[in-house]
Formats: structure tokens, C-alpha cells, sequence
């Protein structure tokens, strides 16, 4: 069963929470990316198969660094906890996946994590989302990648401006420096309309 909107993908996040703490369980800092982010943030609402978690984040003093950790699989707490959601409500057995952890390997936008927006879902259970200029570049990083479709669509609910978009795909670059992937960036860039700043892209390779 695909997730119809924020409102079923908080549905599963708060018994996720719920089983959590029912359990006894240590209170986890999950980072969300993907569909789901963006139907989190209010920016769109749209079907999305599953959760994908970027990464931990550990529980911090305030004024302290938070560390984004790359955790692949999830702790298995947080997926025998998941399994049992799945079950309750009907939904794919891996819902909650950390599919995209591997992109931590090459690095986040610089702040990445201190932009992070939370959401308490108890006390066992926070959500944290990118802010917006984040979710660009990876939404740039993707639709490069897929080309027009979903990717893209997102994009649109958030209408970049091009600067935004060629930021984006600054980074996106650090996580696939090749000339084909290069070449899929500018494309990108002209699709929307920003030929300057394809341009610009273009000259820094």
C-alpha cells in the first residue's frame, strides 16, 4: 500500500513511536528525504511507496553540533518496531528503509544538518526533515538522475529559482563528478529555463 499524503505517513510515524516506546525502546532521531519529506514539509501532496532515512542524528545538548550518522541497515529496534506498523496498517514490510543512506558517503551540503527542521512524534520518536534549499539539491540530484517524472514534479512544488537550481547542481556534482552525469546537470538546468546558469555550470567543469 503507497502512502496517500502526509496525513498517512504520520498515521504510521506515530504508532511507529508508539510501538517504540510500548517497548521500552532507547528514543531514535530519524532524518527523512525523499517523497516523504516533501509531503512532510507541506510542499506537495503525493502518493509515496515508502519513509526513506538518510541517516541518525544523535540527541545533542542545545548550542552543540548535531552528527549525522549513517546507519545501514536501521537499528534493528527501529525495524522489528516498523515490521509490527507494517502489519497494524497494511503497509510494505520495509516502509521505513535507508535506501539513500549511501549518499552520506560523499557528504550533505555544507549545514546540511543544523538546517534540519524536527518533529517530535513522543518521546521516543523525532522526524527530521531538510529545510528547503536542501531538499532542492537532492531533488536536483535525482531528477538528473531519472530525468522528468516524479523527481521534477517535486522540484516544481517548491519553484526553485535558478540560482537554487544551479546550487543544486553544484552539489549534486560532488556525489556523481562524471562528464555523462555532468551533462544530465545541464540538461536539468536548460529544462527549467536556466541556460545562464547552465552556462555557468558549464565553464566550472
Amino acid at each position: 500500500m503507497d502512502f496517500s499524503g502526509s496525513d498517512a505517513i504520520e498515521s504510521a510515524l506515530s504508532l511507529l513511536a508508539v510501538t517504540l516506546e510500548a517497548r521500552g525502546e532507547s528514543p531514535y532521531d530519524l532524518v527523512v528525504i525523499g517523497g516523504a519529506a516533501i509531503n512532510l514539509a507541506g510542499f506537495a501532496i503525493r502518493p509515496t511507496r515508502d519513509v526513506d532515512v538518510l541517516g541518525l542524528l544523535d540527541r545533542r545538548e542545545p548550542g552543540e553540533t548535531a552528527m549525522l550518522a549513517k546507519r545501514k541497515p536501521l537499528p534493528e529496534p527501529v525495524v522489528s518496531a516498523a515490521r509490527a506498523v507494517a502489519e497494524a496498517l497494511g503497509l510494505d514490510p520495509n516502509w521505513l528503509n535507508a535506501g539513500p543512506a549511501d549518499l552520506l558517503d560523499w557528504g550533505m551540503p555544507d549545514g546540511f544538518a543544523q538546517r534540519l527542521i524536527i518533529r517530535r512524534f513522543g518521546p521516543k520518536l523525532a522526524i527530521h526533515t531538510p529545510a528547503r534549499e536542501d531538499l532542492i539539491c537532492l531533488k536536483v540530484y535525482a531528477a538528473a538522475d531519472t530525468g522528468v517524472g516524479r523527481h521534477t514534479e517535486d522540484l516544481n512544488a517548491m519553484r526553485p529559482a535558478c540560482d537554487e537550481l544551479l546550487d543544486g547542481a553544484r552539489w549534486a556534482a560532488t556525489q556523481d563528478p562524471s562528464d555523462g552525469f555532468r551533462g544530465m546537470l545541464v540538461q536539468l538546468l536548460r529544462y527549467y529555463g536556466c541556460d545562464q546558469a547552465a552556462e555557468v555550470f558549464s565553464d566550472e567543469s
